[in-house]
């Protein structure tokens, strides 16, 4: 009884610590957050991959034993839906070289973003764009645009296609809706431009793919931290 009382008690403490966060300010802190915000409901975006709290996956569970030998696979990493190469072009930094390492070499791009420019900083560590995936689909996706790909393959049993000759990807339908909900999102609290036909087919995964519970729990908790919701997920909740 006294061990159950002390779980009960320690699962509402980290709930009410999640709960609030301050919201983070770079990547690494987004990344101990997200962990947090799905430590009740741990499974991967795009293969449904459950895994521990230690961050081990559990392929045979998602139909992805073939990939088990592939160390990458059995790795958990944390996916920007909207991939950060899509707007890091949006800032300065990312476009020139406007920091100096110790040897006086001038360099540019994500890593000089990260260190100068605190609005790159809120963006590359919203909330909203970070999801738990399989190392090696979150590697192989690279920053492939989403698509409607056909009759491609699945990818070592994870119902995700990827073409690297045109560098475009096509998530299940139970993930569409999550990564056009997050992209839409960003483009407009970033001001990141999308094209007109990703606009369009991201409004359309929205529309035929509404949000589980799973995602409006999640967004949920999300808002408490950031202080603002994503009114993609919210106009679902109604």
């Amino acid at each position: 009884m006294r061990r159950f009382i002390k779980t009960v008690i320690l699962t509402t403490l980290l709930a009410t610590t999640t709960l609030h966060a301050e919201p983070p300010k770079n990547f690494s802190s987004a990344k101990r957050l997200a962990g947090k915000l799905f430590s009740s409901n741990p499974y991967t975006l795009y293969c449904h991959c459950p895994y521990n709290k230690y961050k081990k996956i559990d392929l045979k569970a998602c139909g992805m034993s073939d990939a088990k030998q592939i160390k990458r696979a059995n790795r958990l990493e944390w996916e920007h839906m909207l991939p950060v190469s899509t707007y890091i072009k949006h800032y300065r930094c990312g476009r020139e070289k406007l920091c100096t390492k110790k040897n006086g070499k001038r360099y540019g791009g994500r890593k000089c973003c990260e260190k100068i420019d605190k609005s790159f900083q809120q963006a590359e560590a919203e909330l909203y764009n970070l999801w738990p995936a399989v190392g090696l689909v979150n590697g192989s996706r690279r920053d492939y645009s989403y698509a409607m790909l056909g009759g491609k393959e699945s990818f070592y049993g994870c119902n995700f296609k990827l073409d690297k000759n045109s560098r475009k990807v096509e998530p299940d339908n139970t993930a569409k809706g999550v990564v056009a909900r997050a992209s839409l999102f960003m483009s407009d609290k970033y001001h990141i431009r999308l094209s007109k036909s990703q606009r369009n087919m991201f409004e359309a995964w929205d529309k035929l793919n509404p949000p589980s519970q799973r995602e409006l729990n999640w967004a949920k908790k999300v808002a408490a931290i950031e202080g603002y919701s994503n009114p993609y997920i919210q106009r679902h909740h109604g």
